[in-house]
C-alpha cells in the first residue's frame, strides 16, 4: 500500500509539473560564462560583453553604440540584477565569470532613476567572480 501511495504521488507531481521542472533559462548550459564589463555608469547601469560561452543570440544585442565613449560593442546585454552585480566589485574593463539567474529571479533593492542608454536586452546574472587582477 505504501509503494502504491508513493507511485501515485510521483505520477501526480509529474502530471501537474511539480516534479523535475527547471527554473533556469531553458536551453542554456549550467556552466559559467565569461564576460567583460564594458560600461559602468551612474546608478548601476552595467553593460556586459560576452567573451566566452554560448548564449542564445536572442538574449544578446549584436551591436550597440555608446555615444559617450564613441565606442561600438558586440554581443552585449544590460545587467538586470544591478544590485547584486554592484556587490561583486566588478569595475569597467574587468573580466569575470557568471551564470544566468533562474527565470523567476527577482531583486528587491533601491536604485536611482538616472537614465543612461544601454542595450535593450537584459539578463539577470549570478555567481559573478572576477578572474583578472
Amino acid at each position: 500500500m505504501m509503494q502504491m501511495n508513493t507511485l501515485l504521488v510521483s505520477i501526480l507531481l509529474t502530471i501537474t509539473g511539480w516534479c523535475c521542472k527547471s527554473t533556469t533559462v531553458q536551453n542554456q548550459p549550467a556552466t559559467p560564462f565569461t564576460g567583460k564589463l564594458v560600461i559602468s555608469e551612474i546608478c548601476n547601469h552595467y553593460v556586459v560583453a560576452l567573451v566566452s560561452g554560448k548564449l542564445d543570440p536572442g538574449v544578446l544585442t549584436s551591436k550597440f553604440h555608446d555615444e559617450k565613449r564613441k565606442s561600438d560593442y558586440s554581443n552585449v546585454f544590460t545587467v538586470e540584477s544591478r544590485c547584486s552585480f554592484a556587490e561583486a566589485g566588478i569595475s569597467e574593463g574587468d573580466i569575470f565569470t557568471f551564470e544566468l539567474a533562474p527565470a523567476d529571479y527577482k531583486e528587491d533593492c533601491m536604485v536611482c532613476m538616472a537614465y543612461y542608454p544601454t542595450p535593450p536586452t537584459r539578463l539577470s546574472i549570478i555567481k559573478v567572480k572576477k578572474i583578472n587582477p
